[in-house]
This record gives C-alpha cells, sequence and structure tokens, in this order.
C-alpha cells in the first residue's frame, strides 16, 4: 500500500476520534519485545526501559496519566489484546500494510536495520535477500521485518521460525542453520548478552532499513492523544534527545 494511502488512514483515524473525551483515558497499557534493546526490555531489576517507554514515561508524567506496562505477555498474546482494546499501545512495532489497517502508528521514534547475523567459521557472501536462497536460516516468531522480507521468506527461503528469540542464535552456534535474521538493536542485544562476539557477526548492508513506530489499538480511549504524542516525538528528535536515548539503551557486552 503506498505510503501517501497509510498516512491518510493514520491521519484519518485520529480525526475520528478527536471528539472523544480524552479524559477517559486515565491510564495508557503497554505492550511489547521484552528483550529489544533499545527499544524496548527489562532491566536487570525487572523493571521496563527503553526508548519507547522513555516517550511514554515522558509524555504521561506530563499529562498526569498512568503507565502501566506488560512486557511479560508473549508478542502474539499482546497482539490480540492490542486487537481487542485490552492493551493501548504496543511499544515499538514495525510497519506492514496488514498491521495498518487494524491499527494506528505513530510518528517514527527510531530505525532497525534487519541484518542476516552469521558464524565467522561459517560464513557466505550476502549481496541481497536473493542471496539466502538454498541456505537454512531462522527468525523469531511472530515478528514481522516488512511486507516485502516477510512474504519472500515465507516463499522462497528455507526459515525456522524460532519460539524464543532470545535463545535464537544456540541454533547458529550449533550448526543448525547457516544464518539468523534480525533486527540490528535485536540481534546485538542477544550477541552481547550471550557474549558470543567474536564468533557471531552482522554482514552489511542490512537487508532493509525499518522505521520503529508505536501501534495502537482503535479501540483505546488514549487515541486522541496519539496527535500530542508525535508532537513530542518530533520535539524530542530535533533536539537530539531520542539520539541520547538510544545511545543509552544500547546493549552493554557481559563478555568484558
Amino acid at each position: 500500500m503506498p505510503m501517501l494511502i497509510l498516512t491518510c488512514l493514520v491521519l484519518s483515524a485520529i480525526t475520528n476520534h478527536a471528539h472523544a473525551a480524552s479524559d477517559t483515558c486515565k491510564q495508557i497499557v503497554v505492550g511489547g519485545a521484552a528483550g529489544w534493546e533499545p527499544i524496548s526490555y527489562f532491566d536487570n531489576n525487572g523493571h521496563a526501559q527503553g526508548i519507547s517507554i522513555d516517550i511514554l514515561r515522558r509524555y504521561t508524567q506530563e499529562n498526569n496519566i498512568g503507565l502501566k506496562v506488560h512486557f511479560e505477555i508473549p508478542w502474539n498474546r499482546s497482539i490480540q489484546m492490542l486487537e481487542a482494546g485490552e492493551i493501548d499501545v504496543m511499544a515499538g512495532a514495525y510497519s506492514t500494510a496488514e498491521r495498518a489497517m487494524t491499527f494506528i502508528y505513530s510518528l517514527p521514534y527510531a530505525s532497525d536495520d534487519v541484518m542476516v547475523f552469521q558464524h565467522v567459521d561459517r560464513q557466505f557472501s550476502v549481496q541481497n535477500i536473493e542471496s539466502l536462497i538454498g541456505h537454512s536460516g531462522a527468525r523469531p516468531q511472530g515478528g514481522s521485518y516488512g511486507d516485502f522480507i516477510d512474504r519472500y521468506a515465507n516463499d522462497r527461503l528455507d526459515m525456522i521460525y524460532s519460539p524464543t528469540g532470545n535463545r535464537i542464535f544456540d541454533i547458529l552456534m550449533n550448526g543448525r542453520v547457516e544464518y539468523v535474521l534480525l533486527g540490528r538493536y535485536d540481534g546485538m542485544a542477544n550477541v552481547a548478552i550471550d557474549g558470543i562476539e567474536q564468533q557471531v557477526i552482522a554482514i552489511e548492508p542490512p537487508l532493509a532499513v525499518n522505521e520503529v513506530q508505536f501501534m495502537f489499538s482503535r479501540s483505546s480511549p488514549c487515541v486522541p492523544h496519539i496527535a500530542r504524542i508525535n508532537d513530542l516525538i518530533t520535539e524530542l528528535d530535533r533536539n537530539g534527545q531520542l539520539s541520547e536515548w538510544v545511545a543509552l539503551h544500547l546493549p552493554k557486552s557481559n563478555s568484558n
């Protein structure tokens, strides 16, 4: 679907809710990935962190709204709850045409490269997604890397969909697959946490660069706040705060 049409759908959805009483939004309930540094994750103390949470904390504090985070809920279940209006927003998602028909996106506040990760001892040349044909790979179950990559992977690639994204590099290390497809940030986080920086590398260039956005339920009473959240994202981008938060939340190696 052309970006102009998607943008019009978003603006139309926000406009249609403009007359709703924004004071019915007493609390923003958030779902999202639990290990997607710097977007959304739990720190060592079990506290929700990430640039998405920084933005929502800033907004809710300034507007006297509660904030409740449920990163412990699995991604697929969170999407179901978002559609049902049981969760207000996902703290970070890539945009697809299918999702845009069901949910409302904010402005992007970060971007993430889709990368091919390989074991240093079992490398093969990757120039584009066609280079992956004939090689076995893995990616997390339930997520999206954009319409084109999702369709291509489903139709053309030998791909395992791993239900345990935080241990996905185990099957690369033991030789079950030849590559892992992950967002750059997600992959960097897992590599650092596993302490395998000397064994696993990201192959440049990225297959795609995806914008990261908030994804709101159309049933949420907080929909009237999206326009002002967009204003905050624009302000934080202009003053450099978004870049500072990204750097703060990038994973640090545990192998040192």
